[in-house]
């Protein structure tokens, strides 16, 4: 700082009575300037004609504006802060008097954990409402045009991408959409992703945040920290150079920096990107712990050329594709547009407020240990929920882990959809609770498979979760785009997993639709009890349901149905809120027809929200990996059973506890019966015998979710493990399992080498590799494969091991094979006689 100016500066707070400037504030006044000279200079086309007087003079002037502005901007945060916090005391006491009319015991702590999930749906709200406007972004990125036959076989198998739709979107966007590629596709989908992007922006700012607006189109940076480690500072620095646009890097007096000096600014960016997993970090996004609405206000560092110079960083030094980042932008975007308008400007300072409230409400230790939430403490809601506990403290650990559970995922869940049969009987008690026609939710599953009934759930916010990336059902935690993950994505939609979970929610979203559609002629005060109850728990207040009222019904199937558009419609300055509650709750009630784990799910399989990318969470993660299943339908549907108020007015028959118990063990245990059955036949076995305990035994933990878990970790009923073996794969994951089994491939075939036994090792190296080996076990086509060949390897490499495994169904269900083992094509069909005993 200029010692005449630091003179001025300090007489000026002397005669205000303060203390002269600290070196810590001349260096933030001089860091204001310079940043608002630079500005000026990218900006004002005559600021190198000004003096360096007048410069200097238009750099305070501008930084005092700012100053203003953020003084102005801090009041009004204030306020909102305030505000906010009156709304989720409101929000508190509501659920507190709701415990007391459920008969529990009144918690403060499991009120803010309730709150938490409603917040959780409200972030989904927000984000379905802006996805359904990229559907033209998401066309661009499914388009074939211009792929090669090989590349198009990739597209269909593993998502890849199409290099020359993914070059030109990328053109469009940063030329904000002028870019003259010619293609039609690519230009819609660079105007839709522009359009959701600021109106995001907006909506964050409108609730306190400061975003400004780049004067090119913004796509998010996905660094990969581990690739940016390895190519080390000064040659990624020399590498990056020719990437950025010179333009965007000027100094005070408006001359651009030499290579020398954007070089230095390269180098600090890549110790932030290589140091403190800032390839999670959206560029400009808020590194401390202040206020989320600071998010995004600092000044984005890497400025790309063009959209070439974007895709060859991304290729270097990024993580997945494009596409998987600009989804994941919008996720981000969407969790800090829902955390600011339920929480105030700075959640942050809200929850330290509220967890202090709720530790002297409910009693010393509330939140460390002494009231819990299903086994969690309310702090790992709280990260699950704010996103910290995903960013991994070792990027390679968080790596090497997600690698090895998607290896399992697509090694093991290649039958998986035989097992989701059993999604028949949540569905349908589901849509009993809700108070929704039976008929409805049946007609509807056969009318979610439709292209028109796809297109008009896509448009109005409820997209396939398969269609945003958000795989959650199976593994726990989304599946990372790795290369790993693209195979294990591939899994699931080959397997049709995917296809069977997509339509059986949208068939649930279209029914539930179509009963608020029902329900709309009827003010707050005429509900029934148990519909008033059924939407505060959801959600919805009396002001949200007027909103509702007033939208204007979209006639589809002939079926009336309350829209986003509709509700935007209305004009109401809370549509937007509204519209993210409606979805929130539809699509969340979905997942609870068709099992998605929640909150307390995922809290409890990833060791209390640990943070990802130390070895202890990395453990854990694989020993709960494939258990979310069952202890989401725990946390999902046993705790509904109990946490639902009895006796209320107009409550349908499944509201009763025993009637909901009941409804679940026999459907889900019926269903079960007939996923074992099916695996049976599908294996090339005849049906078993149905009238013993065993049986009935299987069939119950096969539909309680819990017979999933085991029947993958268990194996084929033919396979010979001891109990002991199929216990500790049960109980310690997938994981333990594959290296249990590495260690009999290795150690124990040299064991019995040297104790001249036979060692099979040929044998047990192709079950290994057959177990983890992607696509090569897919239901439909498992028996073929194995009768086309693999039975005689395997023969081949254990003589005797075919005569094993039919002495071993015999033995354990007197069963045989429709299709012998060994055989090229079968000589008859499955018998059924057994299942009856004969």
């Amino acid at each position: 700082m200029h010692p005449n100016c630091r003179i001025q500066l300090n007489n000026a707070r002397a005669a205000s009575g303060r203390q002269p400037m600290t070196s810590a504030q001349e260096a933030a006044i001089e860091a204001r300037l310079s940043g608002a000279m630079r500005q000026l200079a990218r900006t004002d086309p005559n600021w190198r004609a000004l003096t360096p007087n007048q410069r200097m003079l238009a750099g305070a002037q501008r930084a005092a504006q700012d100053i203003a502005a953020e003084a102005a901007r801090k009041v009004a945060n204030a306020q909102a802060q305030v505000l906010k916090t009156a709304e989720l005391e409101t929000r508190l006491q509501d659920q507190l008097s709701a415990q007391a009319m459920a008969g529990q015991k009144v918690e403060r702590t499991a009120a803010l954990v309730h709150d938490f999930e409603k917040t959780n749906a409200y972030i989904d709200g927000v984000k379905r409402d802006n996805v359904r406007g990229l559907m033209d972004l998401i066309a661009a990125a499914d388009d074939r045009q211009g792929a090669t036959v090989g590349r198009q076989a990739l597209m269909i198998l593993f998502d890849a991408q199409n290099p020359v739709m993914t070059r030109d979107l990328a053109l469009e966007v940063f030329a904000m959409g002028n870019a003259g590629t010619g293609n039609a596709a690519a230009r819609a989908g660079a105007a839709a992703w522009l359009k959701i992007t600021d109106q995001m922006r907006q909506r964050f700012n409108a609730s306190g945040g400061d975003v400004g607006r780049l004067d090119y189109g913004y796509l998010p940076q996905a660094h990969d920290q581990l690739r940016v480690l390895k190519a080390g500072q000064d040659a990624w620095a020399q590498q990056v150079l020719p990437m950025v646009d010179r333009s965007r890097y000027v100094k005070e007096d408006g001359v651009r920096m030499n290579d020398a000096e954007v070089l230095d600014m390269l180098r600090g960016a890549w110790e932030t990107i290589s140091s403190d997993g800032a390839n999670k970090t959206a560029p400009g996004a808020f590194k401390g712990q202040g206020a989320r609405a600071n998010r995004g206000a600092e000044s984005r560092e890497i400025h790309f050329k063009d959209g070439e110079a974007y895709l060859q960083y991304l290729g270097q030094f990024g993580t997945g594709s494009m596409y998987d980042a600009m989804i994941g932008h919008i996720g981000g975007l969407a969790r800090d547009i829902g955390l600011v308008e339920r929480y105030g400007p700075n959640p942050e300072a809200q929850m330290r407020v509220q967890f202090d409230v709720a530790q002297r409400a409910d009693g010393d230790g509330a939140l460390g240990g002494g009231v819990r939430v299903f086994g969690n403490k309310a702090d790992a809601y709280w990260r699950l929920l704010n996103g910290t506990a995903g960013s991994p403290q070792s990027a390679r650990i968080a790596q090497v882990g997600q690698h090895t559970r998607n290896v399992e995922t697509f090694g093991k869940l290649q039958g998986a959809v035989l097992s989701s049969v059993t999604d028949l009987g949540t569905y349908f008690v589901t849509t009993g609770f809700n108070k929704l026609s039976y008929w409805d939710a049946f007609t509807n599953i056969g009318s979610a498979m439709t292209k028109d009934s796809k297109d008009f759930m896509n448009t109005h916010g409820l997209i396939a979760e398969s269609m945003i990336s958000d795989l959650n059902r199976w593994s726990g935690e989304n599946v990372a785009q790795s290369w790993s993950g693209r195979i294990a994505a591939s899994t699931m939609r080959l397997s049709l997993m995917n296809a069977w979970t997509d339509t059986l929610r949208r068939g649930f979203q279209l029914t539930h639709m179509q009963g608020i559609g029902k329900m709309r002629g009827t003010d707050w005060g005429n509900l029934a009890e148990y519909d008033q109850w059924r939407l505060s728990n959801a959600g919805l207040t009396p002001d949200d349901w007027s909103v509702i009222q007033r939208a204007q019904p979209v006639v589809h199937n002939g079926a009336e149905f309350i829209t986003p558009d509709g509700i935007y419609a209305t004009g109401d300055p809370r549509a937007g809120e509204v519209v993210a509650k409606y979805l929130g709750m539809i699509s969340d009630e979905s997942e609870v027809a068709v099992l998605n784990p929640d909150l307390a799910t995922r809290a409890i399989t990833s060791a209390g929200a640990s943070q990802s990318g130390t070895i202890p969470g990395e453990l854990w993660r694989a020993v709960m990996q494939f258990k979310s299943f069952p202890i989401a339908m725990i946390s999902r549907h046993w705790m509904r059973m109990l946490d639902t108020p009895q006796g209320l007015e107009g409550a349908p028959a499944v509201a009763n506890r025993l009637a909901y118990s009941g409804a679940l063990l026999v459907s889900l245990t019926a269903l079960g019966a007939i996923a074992f059955q099916s695996k049976q036949i599908v294996s090339g076995k005849d049906p078993v015998d149905m009238t013993t305990p065993k049986f009935w035994t299987k069939a119950f933990a096969q539909g309680g979710g819990l017979g999933f878990a085991g029947d993958i970790l268990l194996g084929d009923t033919t396979e010979d493990r001891s109990p002991l073996d199929s216990f500790g794969r049960l109980l310690l994951g997938p994981t333990f399992g594959s290296a249990a089994d590495l260690y009999e491939l290795t150690k124990g075939n040299v064991d019995e080498a040297l104790a001249k036994k036979n060692t099979h090792l040929g044998a047990e190296a192709l079950r290994f590799a057959r177990g983890h080996a992607p696509l090569v076990s897919l239901w439909y086509a498992k028996a073929a494969l194995d009768h086309a060949g693999l039975h005689a390897i395997q023969e081949n490499l254990s003589p005797g091991y075919l005569s094993r495994v039919q002495t071993k169904a015999r033995r354990d269900w007197s069963q045989d094979f429709w299709w012998e083992p060994g055989t090229g094509l079968p000589d008859r069909g499955p018998s059924f006689a057994e299942i009856a005993g004969q």
